[in-house]
């Protein structure tokens, strides 16, 4: 049943350009309100700036205070500045086209604004309560936005005037006339209706050919798929359809393709129809002959029987080899248990050794130390003899010089005759002295020299020794080093022998598993010789199963029959694509 359907390509460009329009919508009215809000920002700080610029250079042309003369003049200081002051708004005028007012109070006296219904300046007229509030009373500036001045809109920016001390006496006011802020947005409002205008146009004329071209295309795939529902499989697809690069030219490549595949299909199924025909004949014959095959198989089979019961002996001694491999691997796991035991002790005891060898090389570090100190002091004490060895070299020079004195002294005392008779027993008691201190200090230098002697052996002994100990502990490090390997090497030996056990164990497992494997393989030969005289059984089945299959030979062909008739609904004519 044929079916009507609309126009899908019309509706989808439709919907998309009445979205496209309505997004174009709101784009304008965006982007003419962000214009709109940046064109009056920027007015505002034209407006702004040129009323600072304006109020600085008023305030700082003429040095004074700002005030009224008895006349009525607006004086800056001394010097009466409305004259002057009107010159230069006017030319500001010209050159910026903004107004510019000076006020004195809330009176204009200086302004560039005419009002538009008499043509004059507006000299002499108020401010608006609002602005005298903000500026005058307040000292605040103020913008004011669409507010009439003589009969026009205007946006004005009012700065307050001061003098010296501070005290606001008037106003500056920088202003436009908004008409020329109007024009300008609507201008810039024309041109994005304009734009909106031309690109509705152009989608709308883009649109038009895009769905004339589709709507073409559209119908030639489905007047072919038409021909192909009414079995005409010799359909045409127009070349503009056919050619095209987007989905619907994918599409009626696919539809052509999808003609010739069924063409195909269609003439390889009538040809495989004729050659079932032809097989269900062969069939027929081929089942005889499978018969006296399946003779010839039951005589293989009883071969096969006789080889299942030799197989079903060796799976049993095979059975009974797991069992004695099962028993070495059960010695070797107490082998290794024992081994993991002693690399434990082995492990203990390095560790102990370790631990001694580190206090003893401790204690001989403070042996060192005491030898080193005994060093110390016994050099000490033995430039403390040398000190004393030269004290009595000192003291046996003293003597021989006293000796020498006492000699002088009896030699004079003799020349003295009898007055020196006393001298010359204080000399010889000087004489005796000094023998005495020479003699003493003979011996004490002998037993300097002995202990120097000593001493030095001391010393000699003390640096032996202490080389001696310094080798040992060298040689204590190196034993540790030693030790400390053979801990990380028994380590090792006791990691592997735990991995050992581990991959015993596993053996012990597979091994009952294995065990089990060879236990079902003798229980399957076992079924297989079963199963043999079960087939010679199956056998006899077979033969009359191929008499069967002849039947059914015959019941193909006629199938096939049946097949060709089905097909002739399909019309097949060579067509172009």
């Amino acid at each position: 049943m044929k079916k009507k359907s609309r126009n899908m390509v019309r509706s989808i460009i439709l919907l998309a350009s009445a979205l496209a329009l309505a997004m174009a919508a709101c784009v304008g009215y965006i982007g003419y309100s962000h214009i709109k809000k940046a064109y009056f920002a920027s007015f505002q700080e034209g407006l702004h700036a040129a009323a600072i610029l304006l109020e600085d250079e008023l305030s700082n042309q003429y040095s004074g205070e700002w005030s009224l003369s008895e006349d009525g003049q607006l004086m800056k200081g001394d010097v009466a500045v409305h004259d002057i002051y009107q010159q230069q708004l006017d030319s500001l005028n010209e050159k910026t086209g903004m107004h510019y007012t000076l006020f004195f109070g809330d009176t204009r006296y200086v302004t560039s604004l005419v009002d538009a219904t008499t043509g004059k300046r507006m000299e002499g007229t108020q401010a608006s309560e609002a602005v005298v509030s903000e500026v005058l009373r307040r000292g605040n500036e103020y913008l004011a936005t669409n507010f009439e001045i003589g009969g026009q809109e205007w946006y004005a920016y009012y700065l307050p005037l001061k003098n010296s001390d501070g005290t606001v006496v008037g106003m500056v006011f920088a202003g436009r006339d908004t008409s020329i802020v109007s024009g300008n947005l609507s201008a810039a409002g024309k041109a994005l209706v304009f734009t909106f205008i031309l690109f509705f146009l152009f989608n709308w004329a883009v649109a038009r050919v895009i769905i004339s071209r589709s709507t073409k295309s559209i119908r030639d795939i489905i007047g072919g798929l038409q021909s192909l529902e009414e079995g005409e499989l010799s359909f045409y697809i127009h070349d503009r359809t056919f050619n095209r690069k987007d989905e619907l030219g994918v599409i009626a490549s696919s539809s052509a393709q999808v003609r010739d595949k069924l063409q195909d299909v269609i003439s390889a199924t009538k040809k495989l129809s004729e050659d079932v025909t032809q097989s269900g004949v062969s069939l027929a014959s081929s089942a005889e002959s499978a018969s006296r095959v399946a003779e010839q198989v039951t005589n293989a089979v009883e071969d096969i029987s006789r080889g299942a019961t030799s197989q079903a002996e060796s799976v049993e001694n095979s059975v009974n080899n797991t069992n004695e491999m099962g028993e070495s691997i059960d010695d070797i796991t107490d082998r290794i248990e024992d081994l993991s035991a002693a690399a434990n002790e082995m492990l203990t005891g390095a560790n102990r050794t370790v631990e001694t060898l580190s206090s003893l090389m401790n204690k001989n570090e403070d042996v060192m130390n005491s030898m080193k100190d005994i060093n110390d002091q016994i050099r000490l004490t033995n430039d403390s003899v040398k000190d004393i060895a030269e004290a009595s070299s000192v003291i046996t020079a003293i003597a021989e010089q006293t000796h020498l004195l006492s000699l002088n002294a009896t030699i004079e005392a003799a020349r003295a005759g009898e007055y020196g008779k006393g001298f010359s027993v204080v000399a010889a008691e000087i004489g005796t002295l000094s023998s005495q201190s020479k003699e003493a200090a003979v011996s004490i230098k002998k037993i300097v020299e002995t202990l120097v002697s000593e001493s030095q052996k001391s010393v000699e002994t003390i640096e032996e020794l202490s080389e001696s100990m310094q080798q040992q502990n060298k040689d204590l490090t190196s034993t540790k080093d030693d030790m400390d390997a053979v801990v990380v090497n028994v380590n090792n030996v006791d990691s592997s022998t735990k991995l050992i056990a581990e991959k015993i164990h596993l053996l012990n497992g597979l091994k009952a598993s294995f065990a089990d494997i060879i236990s079902e393989l003798s229980a399957i030969s076992q079924q297989n010789a079963a199963s043999t005289q079960e087939t010679n059984a199956s056998m006899e089945e077979l033969n009359a199963t191929f008499s069967l299959i002849s039947n059914a030979a015959n019941d193909l062909r006629d199938m096939a029959e049946t097949l060709n008739e089905k097909m002739s609904f399909f019309t097949m004519e060579e067509m172009s694509a």
